[in-house]
């Protein structure tokens, strides 16, 4: 007699998703992904700039990020160095005021250095210091205005996407001990992480099912059946739900979430980010990368001719190219992901008392529902943290059933 293979549906085909359904096919189940657009990667997309080519949600990783390097290189996706995109913070600060910033610096790293990656929680004291904010610490030390914006441009605007006075200093420690980005982002994808995205894709072949958004699912304890927005439905043995916290807002679970995951879908926040490319006949000639509160301006790593714009939090909106260059730009695009339909943001920034209430729960399972993403992960953010994620969720399902 022939068992069937166990049948797990994967909600979401951003590069988490991808991942715990490659993972769940190479562990002899039988899945399937549905997907709310009509393409894969989620914020892993690459769009053309007239003749040029832009990376128009993640960009660069880090050396370090072993998870995501290991799965590049199964699927043969290869990789490319460059500089790395952010240098070392350099401002108009000097004297107390930049050895303040520097102390935050080293306050942050130091914490870093005594929390268990996996489980920073655990440290004593935890849930205190997690109430206190990185604009919280700087104004208890008496930090000017200028220390302030220079901390709100170097770690919110160019970097964390969300204003350092809504951001815990202990949750930003954690991202930097859980592998953040230690050797700094200088690495790229050849092809842009969209050739991950294709990759995975391929290697599932015609199990990805594009336009299809999903509006509920119910756990009937031997099944779960997924509630499609045309009024169809699907059923698996399992579910793995690998959509941002504030598409899962939306969606109707039943039995309902606990409390823990249910203040997290109200809580969550997920950043501002607005990243836009100006193509010119020629390389500009202008000093870049360029840091300011306006975001970061730099060069793109693949078309000198193209020229780049990450601006987060307060930064993020539209932006003067032909100004700042001194020419009209031939081609533009620009794409605001907090308006983006199936994104809603950029990534998970935990706030004050986030990480010690249920920051650090996002993976626990609800019945026959798992949960993948980065925001499952010890890394909430970056391609390595989504990656990690869905491996995590896979590694779940697969010994669940």
């Amino acid at each position: 007699m022939v068992t069937a293979a166990p049948r797990v549906v994967v909600i979401g085909a951003g590069l988490s998703g991808l991942t715990a359904a490659y993972r769940l096919l190479q562990g002899g189940v039988d899945v399937f992904v549905l997907e709310a657009r009509d393409r894969v990667g989620g914020r892993a997309w690459r769009i053309p700039v007239g003749s040029a080519w832009f990376d128009a949600g993640c960009e660069l990783l880090d050396a370090e990020h072993h998870a995501l390097l290991r799965l590049a290189s199964e699927l043969g996706v290869e990789t490319a160095g460059g500089r790395p995109w952010v240098e070392e913070p350099g401002s108009d600060l000097d004297g107390a005021e930049l050895d303040l910033y520097h102390e935050l610096e080293a306050e942050i790293a130091a914490l870093a250095g005594l929390l268990d990656p996996e489980h920073p929680e655990q440290l004593e004291g935890a849930a205190e210091l997690d109430r206190e904010t990185i604009a919280g610490w700087l104004a208890g030390r008496g930090a000017s205005s200028r220390v302030l914006e220079a901390a709100e441009t170097w770690i919110a605007v160019v970097s964390s996407s969300v204003p350092t006075t809504e951001m815990s200093r202990f949750a930003y420690a954690a991202k930097i001990a859980a592998g953040a980005a230690p050797t700094g982002l200088s690495l790229r994808f050849v092809g842009g992480p969209t050739a991950i995205a294709g990759r995975l894709a391929d290697e599932l072949g015609g199990r990805v099912r594009l336009g299809s958004p999903v509006v509920g699912l119910e756990d009937g304890g031997n099944e779960v059946s997924v509630r499609l927005a045309d009024g169809g439905t699907d059923r698996a043995m399992l579910a793995v739900v690998a959509v941002p916290l504030t598409l899962q807002r939306e969606l109707r679970f039943d039995p309902p979430l606990p409390e823990y995951r249910s203040r997290a879908i109200v809580e969550a926040r997920y950043g501002e980010v607005l990243k836009e490319a100006a193509l010119f006949d020629e390389p500009p000639r202008v000093s870049l990368p360029a840091v300011g509160a306006e975001g970061i301006v730099y060069s793109s790593g693949e078309d000198p001719r193209l020229v780049v714009r990450f601006a987060g939090g307060a930064a993020a909106r539209a932006f003067d190219f032909a100004g700042h260059v001194g020419e009209e730009p031939r081609a533009h695009r620009c794409v605001d992901w907090t308006r983006e339909a199936w994104s809603r943001g950029s990534y998970l920034i935990l706030g004050p008392g986030h990480l010690t209430t249920w920051g650090h729960r996002l993976g626990e399972p609800h019945g026959r529902i798992r949960f993948a993403g980065a925001e499952r992960s010890t890394l909430k953010s970056y391609m390595e943290g989504a990656v990690r994620g869905g491996e995590a969720a896979a590694e779940e399902a697969l010994a669940a059933l």
